[in-house]
């Protein structure tokens, strides 16, 4: 059993959001549906392992984000 554990948690009322969102993450970690929202849990041996796989998660969902939400193009 890895020494670190987080969890991430997506509140998100969109199905289409929810969708884009466990897509983004889909190679590094499964997603689970929980009331509403994502759950992700990521699992490392070491703590600083731990933040790299979260800083890249984080990174991705933020990514995910701008590319729905963006202002449209005039």
């Amino acid at each position: 059993m890895p020494a670190c554990i987080a969890v991430l948690r997506l509140v998100c009322a969109d199905q289409r959001d929810r969708a884009a969102f466990a897509a983004c993450l889909s190679t590094e970690v499964v997603a689970m549906e929980v009331d509403g929202g994502l759950q992700w849990c990521v699992e490392a041996e070491r703590a600083s392992d731990l933040r790299a796989v979260l800083n890249t998660s984080l990174r991705s969902l933020i990514a995910a984000d701008e590319v729905l939400h963006r202002p449209p193009r005039s």
